[in-house]
């Protein structure tokens, strides 16, 4: 799902841009923040209230294999690509292999490979060293966030709206439930994992690449409060769907 979403996403603004003539900055704040949904930071307690446990375990699996990879590889590509005046392959290569959550998730992959497992010290020294993540992110979104009518980028922020929250679930309930017929849990929770808002990792390397940080940030403020809706919305429509 977080694949076939930012793919989509990619595309769709690229098409649009010519179209409505936003800039090469404005496109790529839009395809990084409307094409991954904050899975881990918003979806995992909304996973565990609607689908339990297994929502959960899910969850996990659909955010680090999932939007976390697709952030470190394709997010990065999208970066480079639309902050670059010329376009690099050694570039956005290089710009891959050096972000931090690309490496960890490799380093992490090996390790789960070889059977290692951390003793029960280091992983709680881990997990406070990491716990503090989700709020220094919305702190350093938090403080660039403007809702100055001069600083409100209306009509760009409507489109990546429309993609985040309408766009993105309708297409996975069409891909998964129409058409390949996934009733099951896996079809439904990828539904509700698709109508999320914007993930703050891509909104934070929106703003490191200069890609219309004022946009980026307006994109996860306003995306993630109306998903609490729309998630709700969209768990009816596959709850109900069969009826």
């Amino acid at each position: 799902m977080p694949y076939i979403l930012y793919i989509c996403s990619f595309i769709f603004f690229k098409i649009l841009a010519p179209i409505l003539q936003l800039d090469r900055s404005t496109t790529g704040a839009l395809t990084l923040t409307a094409g991954i949904s904050s899975i881990s930071f918003v979806g995992f307690p909304i996973f565990e209230l609607l689908f339990g446990k297994e929502g959960l375990e899910i969850g996990v699996l659909m955010s680090q294999a999932g939007s976390f990879v697709v952030c470190g590889t394709l997010g990065i590509f999208t970066a480079s690509y639309y902050s670059a005046k010329e376009v690099s392959a050694k570039k956005i290569i290089s710009d891959i292999f050096k972000f931090p959550p690309f490496v960890s998730f490799c380093v992490a992959v090996v390790l789960n490979l070889s059977n290692f497992h951390f003793p029960v010290w280091g992983i709680e020294i881990l997990q406070k060293i990491g716990s503090p993540f989700g709020i220094l992110a919305l702190i350093s979104i938090g403080l660039q966030i403007s809702f100055k009518r001069d600083d409100l980028q209306i009509k760009p922020l409507l489109y990546g709206l429309f993609y985040k929250l309408l766009i993105a679930p309708m297409l996975i309930f069409v891909l998964y439930i129409l058409i390949i017929g996934e009733h099951s849990f896996i079809g439904k929770i990828s539904v509700v994992g698709a109508a999320l808002g914007s993930m703050n990792t891509a909104t934070i390397i929106a703003i490191n690449y200069g890609l219309n940080p004022k946009l980026a940030t307006q994109m996860v403020s306003i995306s993630i409060p109306l998903s609490l809706l729309n998630v709700g919305i969209w768990y009816l429509i596959v709850m109900n769907y069969e009826l």
